[in-house]
């Protein structure tokens, strides 16, 4: 009863659910919500491959780091998008340091320059930006 392989690579629930380790419960309900897409035999059976456990093992992963399943969902749905949006937010973090790097030297050069400008060194800097002008 749903242990024998259908075709090539194709899977019965029951089959499926022992390989994956998880109940034929379990995996009517990620079916049901949409986190499974098994296809079905021409007698109505749904057909697993052994892909699926990947897809299971995400979704085991996403719920043991506090992920609701309507947001595993969502997740698996753009998995393209959840790693461009990574790799934008790691570049718009290594851009953010380099500037703050560049800000603080920028400040104390600022400081170097306000403390090198004296009493006595003030009216020669006028003079000159009088001439750059």
């Amino acid at each position: 009863m749903g242990g024998e392989p259908i075709g090539k690579d194709k899977l019965r629930i029951g089959e499926f659910a022992d390989i994956a380790g998880v109940s034929k419960r379990t995996i009517d309900y990620y079916t049901n919500l949409n986190l499974l897409k098994p296809s079905r035999s021409d007698t109505g059976y749904r057909l697993f491959e052994l892909s699926d456990v990947e897809q299971l093992n995400r979704i085991s992963h996403l719920k043991e780091k506090g992920f609701s399943l309507e947001e595993i969902n969502e997740k698996l749905a753009f998995p393209d998008s959840n790693e461009q949006v990574l790799e934008k937010a790691l570049l718009v973090k290594n851009n953010l340091q380099e500037l703050l790097v560049l800000l603080k030297r920028t400040d104390r050069e600022n400081s170097s320059v306000k403390e090198s400008i004296t009493h006595d060194t003030l009216p020669v800097i006028q003079a000159l930006l009088q001439l750059l002008v």
